[in-house]
């Protein structure tokens, strides 16, 4: 099949997968019972929504609906289990969560002095369901952080967890010093970095800048230019639509790179093994070392790896 047809018959599994996120939507409530909710709250709302949460111990997922309105959801737990409505001490916390027109907060910070240090303090999530078009900052240091269907800019920090994120329409800032990276049709730039975990993108329309120094990183369906760079795993990257610049270098790992044949290519691939088949090459060719043109030049593709072989392959 060529590139074009491969190209299509994605767009049309796109649409299927999109409908499917919009079923998943409530999958992180359902993890969790009516009866372990410790605290609703509920906003009435018009127009694109900004929300920010923020907690020191728990996880954040905020889902994308319908409705014009923002339903916040608090869970409490301890030792693991979940705590009923009434029966938690948090006077060590300061807790608001409120609204300001089209401005809500859920915002958890423990008291000055009043660590526990015998561990025996409490975990405070959140789970947000807002409209579609919700700009959103949410961070977090003991936890992982999760965004489905949303339209606008998502800026998403913990030092505790993974990330993931689906559905997306606006530009991303996604950063992790305890996890992995999980995207999924997602529309706008994306800028990834995780320093303890593998990276994983599928069907991104948007510029890709992906960095972890803890993982490998694995790309399939991209559209536009791709930054990726890993200091402790392998990087394997399907390009469907390359724009200006493709560039991956990893010092622990091989590469594989794939894009449409028929384009036209810079190539500057550098590793222990180069394996490409070159088609209207003009340039130098070494076993260990590609420089050149290909279909009269075009999108640069730069691989360098210190640890690995390199792989260019075509669609």
């Amino acid at each position: 099949m060529s590139s074009t047809g491969k190209y299509l018959k994605k767009l049309m599994l796109s649409g299927a997968l999109v409908a499917g996120l919009f079923l998943s939507a409530a999958q992180p409530a359902l993890a969790q019972s009516s009866d372990d909710v410790y605290r609703v709250e509920e906003f009435r709302v018009s127009g694109q929504v900004s929300l920010e949460v923020r907690t020191s111990g728990g996880s954040i997922s905020v889902v994308g609906s319908n409705e014009d309105e923002v339903i916040v959801e608090m869970y409490v737990r301890k030792r693991g289990d979940y705590v009923e409505p009434g029966d938690a001490d948090l006077d060590d916390y300061e807790i608001e969560i409120a609204q300001d027109g089209n401005n809500v907060r859920a915002i958890v910070e423990r008291r000055s002095g009043s660590w526990n240090w015998n561990n025996d303090g409490y975990s405070i999530s959140f789970v947000v369901y807002a409209p579609e078009e919700t700009r959103s900052r949410l961070k977090t240091s003991g936890g992982s952080l999760t965004v489905r269907n949303l339209s606008g800019s998502q800026e998403l920090k913990t030092s505790g967890g993974s990330i993931t994120a689906e559905g997306i329409r606006g530009k991303m800032i996604l950063k992790t010093s305890g996890g992995s990276i999980n995207m999924t049709e997602v529309q706008g730039d994306v800028e990834a970095n995780t320093s303890g975990g593998t990276i994983r993108a599928e069907t991104i329309v948007g510029n890709l800048d992906a960095k972890t120094s803890g993982g490998s990183i694995r790309l399939s369906g991209i559209e536009g230019n791709v930054d990726a760079k890993t200091s402790g795993g392998s990087i394997n990257a399907e390009i469907l639509a390359p724009s200006d610049y493709i560039e991956l270098k990893t010092s622990g790992g091989s590469i594989t790179i794939r894009v449409p044949q028929e384009n036209g290519y810079n190539l500057d691939l550098d590793g222990n093994r180069v394996y490409v088949d070159l088609n209207n090459f003009s340039g130098q060719a070494e076993k260990d070392e590609i420089n050149g043109t290909m279909n009269g030049g075009g999108t640069l593709i730069e691989a360098k790896t210190s640890g690995g072989s390199i792989r260019l392959e075509y669609l």
